[in-house]
């Protein structure tokens, strides 16, 4: 075969490789849109959260800078959360085509394949063809992504504006235009309205500035409205939101969660290796991890901005290491999963151009090419592996499957307009920090509001106070009861009204 046939055969081959990756992207992101919120979720809590406030916007006002949850207690529900965009679109959703529970997934779902198609095309600039194409297939198959992607909870609205600001950012650093400026800045605000964390992406964006205009940059008024124009709206969202807490004590984790590193945790520094095993796992896989090395040291210098994307994430995980470093807060690692893909897309064209061979003249190409077929094949097989035990795990949560239905089971028992009384989680971590200890599947699945309160706060004197407030049915798991002195005296004082699997109990506790 000539040269110049095989050349044209690569030219042609890789938009098809790169159509085919696209593809199998599109597919595992939504074969589960239509799903419900039930049982099979890996967070459930986050998924109750968005299908209350969907509801609620659904069933009455639509006005976006009022959110209610429904463990709201004797308050009106308006919560301290996130601006409440895929929410409130998917009830302007299901008012157009009608109520549907997995609705509140459509709009990240629509967001994740826009990111998946805006990664395909910011790695295509950045890399070569075969780097690309590898970074694409990263992407694409990444289980955090694809469990995000059609998830009732903000990360995919995120990810996509945070895409659009690296890739305007990127552009502006190539060429330098206001327009191009203002543009990122407004993507960079959008995405920290979607989720706070992504305020990260003002430190890449002011030290391209910087690092391209130098002192100039500050006689420069379109910079210092480019500024503005990026921290003013969320701050605006951030402190209207904040008078929730502050008036009825709702917060979906903002106020009422401890997630700043701090001196109890530096010895021993668990938070760093819940950071890594979460990277390795979900983000790099351990070979992937040999990649990026490769990819750091060879990187193109067109595509270096991605140092800088990677040590701002990494920054934020570091300043918010109580919370980061958790296994629960996995889905905050979705975050680096892009210029990772990048760095790794970056190794493997270095490896393919003979990168390796380069420090170690003894190394025969036909081995570099070995080893960049190795690590190639074990990263994505090795990510692509995550992705299916996630899914598996969410379709076989046996636990979650039990509260799910006996609390559909025991909805029958409770009128509508009452109150019910569900346990949440414990009110402190580890270090005895304060944390949100709220979970709202309960309410979600009976479809009833009423209050909810932390599991190791639990007595007598708490559930009278409640029930002062007008509490009505205490959906009791009965494990609770054998560390509190209420089990001998709660059947006496309380009324029974049913039961589920001897596990879960329903009492009403209007008339003691």
């Amino acid at each position: 075969m000539s040269l110049s046939k095989a050349l044209g055969r690569r030219v042609y081959a890789y938009p098809f490789a790169l159509l085919l990756v696209v593809f199998i992207g599109v597919v595992s992101r939504i074969a589960y849109v239509d799903r419900p919120m039930d049982h099979r979720s890996l967070n459930a809590w986050r998924e109750a959260d968005y299908t209350q406030v969907t509801r609620n916007f659904y069933r009455g006002d639509m006005n976006i800078l009022y959110p209610q949850i429904d463990w709201r207690g004797d308050t009106p529900g308006f919560v301290e959360m996130e601006f409440p965009i895929v929410p409130w679109m998917a009830a302007g959703l299901d008012r157009i085509f009608g109520y549907r529970e997995s609705m509140v997934r459509v709009p990240s779902l629509v967001a994740s394949l826009l990111a998946l198609l805006l990664f395909a095309w910011l790695a295509s600039r950045m890399l070569p063809p075969v780097g690309a194409l590898f970074a694409t297939t990263a992407f694409a198959v990444n289980p955090l992504l694809v469990h995000l992607s059609v998830s009732m909870q903000p990360e995919a609205m995120t990810l996509f504006w945070s895409l659009c600001a690296m890739a305007l950012i990127w552009r502006w650093n190539e060429a330098p235009r206001h327009r191009t400026l203002l543009a990122a800045c407004t993507m960079v605000a959008a995405a920290a309205l979607c989720k706070s964390p992504a305020a990260y992406l003002g430190l890449v964006c002011s030290y391209v500035v910087l690092r391209k205009q130098g002192w100039h940059a500050f006689r420069d008024p379109i910079n210092y409205g480019a500024a503005l124009l990026m921290i003013l709206p969320p701050m605006a969202w951030y402190a209207w939101a904040h008078q929730f807490w502050l008036a009825y004590g709702n917060s979906l984790g903002l106020s009422n969660e401890s997630h700043f590193l701090g001196w109890d945790m530096l010895l021993p520094p668990k938070f760093l290796v819940g950071n890594l095993r979460t990277e390795t796992i979900n983000v790099f896989s351990p070979a992937g991890w040999l990649l990026a090395i490769a990819g750091a040291a060879a990187l193109p210098v067109r595509a270096r901005i991605v140092w800088v994307w990677l040590i701002s994430i990494g920054t934020f995980y570091l300043v918010a290491a109580r919370t980061s470093g958790d296994d629960w807060a996995y889905y905050y690692h979705s975050h680096s999963v892009a210029p990772v893909s990048i760095l790794m897309g970056a190794g493997v064209a270095a490896l393919h151009r003979g990168w390796l061979g380069a420090f170690w003249p003894r190394l025969k190409p036909v081995m570099e090419r070995r080893i960049l077929v190795a690590l190639s094949f074990l990263t994505i097989l090795s990510l692509a592996l995550v992705t299916v035990r996630r899914i598996d795990q969410g379709d076989r949560s046996g636990g979650m499957a039990e509260m799910h239905y006996c609390a559909k089971y025991l909805q029958q028992y409770v009128e509508p307009n009452s109150l019910i009384v569900v346990r949440g989680g414990g009110s402190t971590d580890e270090y005895g920090k304060p944390v949100a200890f709220n979970e709202s599947m309960v309410f979600t699945w009976m479809d009833r509001k009423g209050f909810n309160y932390p599991k190791d706060k639990l007595t007598e004197e708490l559930i009278e106070s409640i029930r002062g407030r007008g509490g009505s049915y205490w959906f009791l798991d009965t494990r609770d009861l054998d560390k509190t002195e209420l089990k001998r005296s709660i059947r006496s004082r309380y009324k029974l009204v049913a039961e589920c699997n001897g596990i879960f109990m329903l009492y009403d506790i209007s008339h003691p």
